[in-house]
Protein backbone atom coordinates (compact mmCIF):
# COMPACT_ATOMS: atom_id res chain seq x y z
CA UNK A 1 0.00 0.00 0.00
CA UNK A 2 2.67 2.53 0.73
CA UNK A 3 4.71 2.27 -2.12
CA UNK A 4 1.60 2.20 -4.70
CA UNK A 5 0.82 5.50 -2.68
CA UNK A 6 3.92 7.15 -2.74
CA UNK A 7 3.82 6.99 -7.03
CA UNK A 8 0.47 8.44 -7.34
CA UNK A 9 2.69 12.21 -7.37
CA UNK A 10 5.08 10.72 -9.44
CA UNK A 11 2.51 9.94 -11.64
CA UNK A 12 0.76 12.74 -11.42
CA UNK A 13 4.05 14.82 -12.66
CA UNK A 14 4.56 13.16 -15.25
CA UNK A 15 1.15 13.30 -16.61
CA UNK A 16 1.59 17.66 -15.86
CA UNK A 17 4.99 17.23 -18.28
CA UNK A 18 3.10 15.76 -21.01
CA UNK A 19 0.24 18.03 -20.93
CA UNK A 20 3.23 20.95 -21.06
CA UNK A 21 5.10 18.33 -23.75
CA UNK A 22 2.21 18.58 -25.76
CA UNK A 23 0.96 22.44 -25.34
CA UNK A 24 4.64 23.58 -25.95
CA UNK A 25 4.44 21.46 -29.30
CA UNK A 26 0.87 22.40 -30.30
CA UNK A 27 2.30 26.14 -30.04
CA UNK A 28 5.54 25.77 -31.62
CA UNK A 29 3.00 24.06 -34.59
CA UNK A 30 1.32 27.07 -34.40
CA UNK A 31 3.70 29.57 -34.48
CA UNK A 32 5.57 27.61 -37.42
CA UNK A 33 2.50 27.44 -39.26
CA UNK A 34 1.89 31.53 -38.91
CA UNK A 35 5.61 31.78 -40.18
CA UNK A 36 5.12 29.80 -43.12
CA UNK A 37 2.22 31.88 -43.86
CA UNK A 38 3.90 34.80 -43.92
CA UNK A 39 6.47 33.55 -45.91
CA UNK A 40 3.97 32.64 -48.55
CA UNK A 41 2.44 35.44 -48.32
CA UNK A 42 5.98 37.18 -48.94
CA UNK A 43 6.58 35.29 -52.14
CA UNK A 44 3.43 36.14 -53.19
CA UNK A 45 3.72 39.82 -53.20
CA UNK A 46 7.03 39.48 -54.78
CA UNK A 47 6.68 36.90 -57.79
CA UNK A 48 3.45 38.22 -58.75
CA UNK A 49 2.99 41.45 -60.84
CA UNK A 50 0.79 43.75 -59.14
CA UNK A 51 -2.66 45.02 -60.22
CA UNK A 52 -1.30 47.99 -61.96
CA UNK A 53 -4.94 48.94 -63.87
CA UNK A 54 -5.24 52.31 -61.69
CA UNK A 55 -1.60 53.07 -61.72
CA UNK A 56 0.27 55.93 -63.68
CA UNK A 57 2.54 55.18 -66.55
CA UNK A 58 5.31 56.66 -64.71
CA UNK A 59 4.82 54.60 -61.81
CA UNK A 60 4.77 52.12 -63.79
CA UNK A 61 8.05 52.14 -65.00
CA UNK A 62 9.77 53.31 -61.26
CA UNK A 63 8.33 49.92 -60.18
CA UNK A 64 10.21 47.87 -62.85
CA UNK A 65 13.37 49.76 -62.77
CA UNK A 66 13.07 49.31 -58.72
CA UNK A 67 12.60 45.60 -59.02
CA UNK A 68 15.79 45.34 -61.18
CA UNK A 69 17.76 46.86 -57.83
CA UNK A 70 19.40 44.77 -55.80
CA UNK A 71 17.16 42.80 -53.55
CA UNK A 72 15.70 43.91 -49.74
CA UNK A 73 14.39 42.54 -47.06
CA UNK A 74 10.21 42.46 -46.64
CA UNK A 75 9.32 43.30 -43.26
CA UNK A 76 5.81 42.44 -44.00
CA UNK A 77 3.09 42.61 -46.56
CA UNK A 78 -0.09 44.69 -46.20
CA UNK A 79 -3.09 43.50 -47.28
CA UNK A 80 -6.79 45.14 -47.40
CA UNK A 81 -8.62 41.36 -48.58
CA UNK A 82 -12.06 43.98 -50.04
CA UNK A 83 -9.77 45.94 -52.21
CA UNK A 84 -7.69 42.67 -53.74
CA UNK A 85 -4.64 44.71 -52.32
CA UNK A 86 -1.31 43.07 -51.52
CA UNK A 87 1.94 45.19 -50.80
CA UNK A 88 5.03 44.40 -49.58
CA UNK A 89 6.54 46.63 -47.01
CA UNK A 90 10.07 47.33 -46.43
CA UNK A 91 11.95 48.96 -43.39
CA UNK A 92 12.20 52.43 -45.06
CA UNK A 93 10.05 54.56 -46.52
CA UNK A 94 12.98 55.64 -49.13
CA UNK A 95 12.44 56.30 -52.79
CA UNK A 96 13.72 52.87 -53.70
CA UNK A 97 11.33 51.01 -51.46
CA UNK A 98 8.42 53.34 -52.32
CA UNK A 99 8.83 52.50 -55.87
CA UNK A 100 8.83 48.71 -55.56
CA UNK A 101 6.10 48.82 -52.48
CA UNK A 102 5.60 50.73 -49.21
CA UNK A 103 8.00 51.14 -46.66
CA UNK A 104 7.72 51.77 -42.47
CA UNK A 105 8.15 55.79 -41.47
CA UNK A 106 11.21 56.56 -40.37
CA UNK A 107 10.67 56.81 -36.25
CA UNK A 108 7.39 54.42 -36.13
CA UNK A 109 7.23 50.94 -34.97
CA UNK A 110 7.89 48.13 -37.54
CA UNK A 111 5.14 45.87 -38.57
CA UNK A 112 5.69 43.25 -36.18
CA UNK A 113 6.59 45.38 -32.69
CA UNK A 114 4.16 46.87 -30.51
CA UNK A 115 3.63 50.46 -30.85
CA UNK A 116 2.31 53.01 -33.74
CA UNK A 117 3.15 51.54 -36.72
CA UNK A 118 2.75 53.67 -39.92
CA UNK A 119 3.63 52.55 -43.64
CA UNK A 120 3.64 55.44 -46.36
CA UNK A 121 3.09 54.63 -49.97
CA UNK A 122 2.76 56.26 -53.49
CA UNK A 123 -0.70 57.29 -54.29
CA UNK A 124 -0.51 56.61 -58.24
CA UNK A 125 0.73 53.22 -57.68
CA UNK A 126 -0.16 50.45 -55.13
CA UNK A 127 -1.85 52.88 -52.36
CA UNK A 128 -4.13 54.30 -55.47
CA UNK A 129 -6.29 51.11 -54.80
CA UNK A 130 -7.31 53.25 -50.76
CA UNK A 131 -9.36 55.48 -52.66
CA UNK A 132 -12.52 53.31 -52.40
CA UNK A 133 -11.57 52.32 -48.55
CA UNK A 134 -14.07 52.88 -45.88
CA UNK A 135 -14.35 52.64 -42.11
CA UNK A 136 -15.11 49.08 -40.73
CA UNK A 137 -12.97 47.23 -43.90
CA UNK A 138 -9.98 44.87 -42.62
CA UNK A 139 -6.72 45.07 -43.12
CA UNK A 140 -4.09 42.35 -42.21
CA UNK A 141 -0.28 42.77 -41.51
CA UNK A 142 1.87 39.24 -42.37
CA UNK A 143 5.12 39.57 -40.57
CA UNK A 144 7.29 37.02 -40.17
CA UNK A 145 5.84 36.33 -36.44
CA UNK A 146 2.39 35.53 -37.81
CA UNK A 147 -0.89 37.71 -38.92
CA UNK A 148 -1.91 41.00 -37.10
CA UNK A 149 -5.57 42.24 -38.11
CA UNK A 150 -6.61 45.99 -37.84
CA UNK A 151 -10.32 47.57 -38.45
CA UNK A 152 -10.42 50.98 -40.30
CA UNK A 153 -11.44 53.62 -37.69
CA UNK A 154 -10.92 56.87 -39.53
CA UNK A 155 -10.10 58.21 -42.75
CA UNK A 156 -8.37 62.02 -42.24
CA UNK A 157 -6.77 64.43 -45.24
CA UNK A 158 -4.18 66.18 -43.56
CA UNK A 159 -1.54 68.94 -43.94
CA UNK A 160 1.99 68.27 -44.79
CA UNK A 161 3.57 69.75 -41.39
CA UNK A 162 0.72 68.17 -39.68
CA UNK A 163 3.51 65.06 -38.16
CA UNK A 164 1.94 64.55 -34.83
CA UNK A 165 -0.02 62.18 -36.91
CA UNK A 166 2.95 59.93 -38.17
CA UNK A 167 4.73 59.75 -34.71
CA UNK A 168 5.34 56.48 -32.11
CA UNK A 169 3.88 57.57 -29.31
CA UNK A 170 2.62 54.20 -28.04
CA UNK A 171 -0.07 53.79 -29.42
CA UNK A 172 -0.73 50.50 -30.94
CA UNK A 173 -2.40 50.86 -33.96
CA UNK A 174 -1.56 51.48 -38.12
CA UNK A 175 -1.65 54.87 -40.45
CA UNK A 176 -1.07 54.00 -43.45
CA UNK A 177 -0.34 57.48 -45.48
CA UNK A 178 -0.12 58.73 -49.40
CA UNK A 179 0.34 61.72 -51.23
CA UNK A 180 -4.06 63.26 -51.56
CA UNK A 181 -5.37 64.03 -53.85
CA UNK A 182 -5.18 60.44 -55.34
CA UNK A 183 -5.09 62.27 -59.55
CA UNK A 184 -3.40 64.84 -59.68
CA UNK A 185 -0.98 67.04 -61.98
CA UNK A 186 2.18 67.58 -60.26
CA UNK A 187 3.06 67.31 -56.68
CA UNK A 188 -0.52 66.63 -54.23
CA UNK A 189 -0.79 69.10 -52.00
CA UNK A 190 -1.96 67.01 -48.83
CA UNK A 191 -1.41 63.53 -47.60
CA UNK A 192 -4.75 60.86 -46.70
CA UNK A 193 -4.28 59.20 -43.54
CA UNK A 194 -6.08 55.37 -43.15
CA UNK A 195 -5.95 55.08 -39.04
CA UNK A 196 -6.92 51.10 -38.10
CA UNK A 197 -7.11 49.65 -34.54
CA UNK A 198 -6.09 46.40 -33.68
CA UNK A 199 -8.61 43.51 -33.69
CA UNK A 200 -8.66 39.68 -32.48
CA UNK A 201 -8.34 37.41 -35.54
CA UNK A 202 -9.97 37.27 -39.23
CA UNK A 203 -13.70 38.40 -40.03
CA UNK A 204 -15.65 39.18 -42.80
CA UNK A 205 -16.67 42.63 -42.18
CA UNK A 206 -15.75 45.45 -44.68
CA UNK A 207 -17.91 46.69 -47.86
CA UNK A 208 -18.54 45.19 -51.19
CA UNK A 209 -15.98 45.19 -54.12
CA UNK A 210 -18.56 45.26 -56.19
Amino acid sequence: MTSRTATKPDHARRLVEIACYLAGGLLLAFVAAAMLRSEVRTAQALDALPDMQLWSPGRKEAYFHAMDALEAPVLAVLRVPVLNLMVPVYDSANKLNMDRGAGVIDGMAYPHEPGHIGIAGHRDGYFRALKDVTVGDRLVLDTLYGERHFVVEDLRIIEPEEIEYLQDNGDPRLTIVTCYPFYFAGNAPQRFLVRAAPVQGPSTTGHSSS
